[in-house]
């Protein structure tokens, strides 16, 4: 699935004061529609996650997750803060907690033919 990236602060103080607020272990999702067909994708992973090797890693393997998604509804802004515990994160891991996340979120497609 293509997405955009989005970069400025502004964009993602927006999304965090009027968006949909989800958590699992791993992540926090935030959602909030962008009335456009484009899905939006912000990370953020501080600091505190790890050093930033470990922090640009977490953010690749994110960014293959939404590479590789089938369905994710158009229109949304998502932001992906990265928790501690998503230090030594697996591919498996990372696809398993965004796809519960996006589930509970509703931003999947249905499958309806």
């Amino acid at each position: 699935m293509k997405y955009e990236r989005l970069k400025k602060s502004w964009q993602f103080r927006t999304i965090y004061k009027e968006g949909d607020k989800y958590f699992s272990k791993l992540f926090i999702l935030y959602v909030l529609p962008n009335n456009t067909r484009k899905i939006r994708l912000g990370l953020t992973v501080t600091k505190k996650v790890g050093i930033s090797v470990q922090r640009n890693r977490i953010k690749r393997v994110i960014r293959e997750v939404f590479r590789l998604s089938e369905g994710i509804a158009p229109g949304n802004d998502l932001v992906v803060i990265a928790r501690r515990s998503a230090v030594n994160l697996k591919y498996s891991q990372a696809r398993d907690s965004l796809s519960y996340l996006l589930h509970r979120a509703r931003v999947l497609e249905s499958k309806r033919s």
